[in-house]
């Protein structure tokens, strides 16, 4: 007997799920990652970092109902979903399921949002369309870790798409065979490649945005019958022979879809503590450990070594030049030298490590000129992205510093405290602290009440 296709079983799943079915741990923290989600895109939006974004597709549409986080003015629902998302993902600090190597909530909230304004649809209800998608979207992109990003696509763009069309489509009350289509549907709309990596740009905040707007798109027109192609994943040409170049594989499909309802991925979703690249983080969380530690004065420095798991060396590591002096922030996020070279003179790495005025610090960029990258095959990737960071002064001391676990992941988790702290310093980026809206809406949705309420109470918060 033929084994059902994994659209069909995501299906299944996505349609009967209810909010008894989901533990309260898995809800709570479902809520936690919507707020933290919401939180960075206050930042980003603080930062101007759609409003070129905006002005484009505002140029395309006119007004709609649904909200966008940090604007007063509303948006058409494809709009919504896609400025959402990109907001979310545009500081390079929302959660990332490492397992899959995604970036699961800047679509699956962002599309889910803009369907639960679409049809007036109860808090619950949003959560759990919510961690419908991101249930689903993780156990795909699982099953090729590193397999999309080695064949030059970007998992949050081309996997995202379906926990944005199953999130959204449950909202939207499709069926089961609706469901399928979507999925289909959005198969052709997969997309993002990893050339932001060599050619800059701002692509990259685009692929979660476009992923979230495209399962929006996709989940609507499976709704009017249109029909999607057939077998999504395991398909001659469905996802993971056209993305990853190779087989799905079948034996690892059958044990993640028997997981569904039993193991929440959920759970196992990393809040970043810092707003970069999560391979970079167990080199910087090390650097300022060093520099803390051993109180480092830079100018002793001669020079330092970085350590990562093989696999992510091209992508944070090299061309060594332009990792050692990125040109913009974006490109600095994901510039190992630099991040690390920042971390040991500031002892600390946020978002105020990350402006035109540290990009062009002298002191900063002649230390990362010291900072060699290199290969450990002994990580332990990409179960966890680990790293370490070696400092040797001037008089030949060395110290070292490794990171097994990163900070913020399921074995070594950040606690409701540390989400709130970070929360609250983005909202600092857009002069949200006096808010007493904003503030009453945290406390409603810590209790479980309310997200739309607490995206429209962010209000107009652009640049100054």
């Amino acid at each position: 007997m033929t084994a059902p296709a994994i659209a069909d079983v995501l299906a299944q799943f996505v349609c009967g799920l209810t909010p008894a079915d989901i533990p309260a741990v898995v809800m709570e923290r479902a809520r936690h990652l919507i707020l933290d989600g919401i939180g960075t895109g206050i930042a980003a939006r603080a930062r101007g970092m759609d409003e070129a974004f905006v002005a484009a597709l505002t140029s395309l549409a006119g007004a709609g109902a649904c909200s966008v986080v940090g604007h007063a003015e509303r948006f058409q629902p494809r709009d919504a979903a896609l400025l959402n998302g990109l907001l979310i993902h545009s500081l390079e600090f929302d959660d990332t399921h490492m397992g899959a190597v995604l970036h699961p909530t800047a679509t699956a909230f962002a599309a889910a949002l803009a369907a639960a304004e679409m049809t007036g649809a109860a808090d619950d209800a949003l959560v759990t369309a919510y961690v419908a998608g991101l249930e689903c979207s993780t156990r795909v992109g699982a099953l090729a870790p590193g397999a999309f990003q080695a064949a030059g696509f970007h998992p949050t763009g081309v996997v995202g798409i379906f926990s944005a069309a199953l999130a959204a489509g449950k909202l939207l009350g499709l069926t089961v065979q609706q469901l399928v289509d979507a999925q289909g549907l959005a198969l052709s709309m997969a997309s993002g490649s990893m050339q932001f990596l060599r050619g800059g740009g701002v692509g990259k905040r685009f692929h979660a945005g476009w992923a979230a707007q495209a399962g929006l798109l996709a989940a609507s027109l499976a709704r009017e019958g249109i029909a999607g192609a057939q077998g999504a994943f395991e398909g001659q040409h469905g996802l993971f022979a056209s993305f990853t170049h190779a087989p799905m594989p079948a034996d690892q499909a059958d044990a993640m879809l028997a997981t569904l309802r039993t193991s929440w991925e959920t759970l196992a979703v990393a809040v970043k503590p810092f707003p970069a690249a999560y391979y970079t983080h167990a080199c910087i969380e090390a650097a300022i450990d060093l520099a803390l530690t051993h109180a480092i004065d830079i100018k002793a420095i001669a020079r330092v070594e970085a350590r990562v798991p093989p696999p992510v060396l091209p992508k944070i590591a090299e061309p060594k030049a332009a990792k050692a002096q990125p040109a913009s922030v974006s490109e600095a996020q994901f510039a190992l030298p630099f991040l690390v070279a920042t971390a040991l003179a500031a002892r600390r790495f946020g978002l105020g490590e990350l402006t035109p005025e540290q990009l062009a610090d002298p002191a900063i960029l002649d230390l990362a000129r010291r900072v060699t990258c290199m290969g450990d095959a002994t990580l332990d990737f990409p179960r966890y992205y680990g790293g370490a960071v070696t400092v040797v002064l001037d008089d030949d001391s060395r110290l070292t510093k490794r990171i097994a676990i990163n900070l913020g992941a399921k074995d070594r988790p950040v606690d409701l405290d540390f989400i709130l702290t970070k929360f609250a310093g983005n909202c600092e980026l857009a002069g949200l602290t006096s808010s007493e809206a904003l503030a009453t809406r945290i406390g409603h949705d810590i209790r479980g009440h309310d997200i739309r309420g607490l995206v429209a109470a962010t209000g107009d918060h652009g640049p100054a």
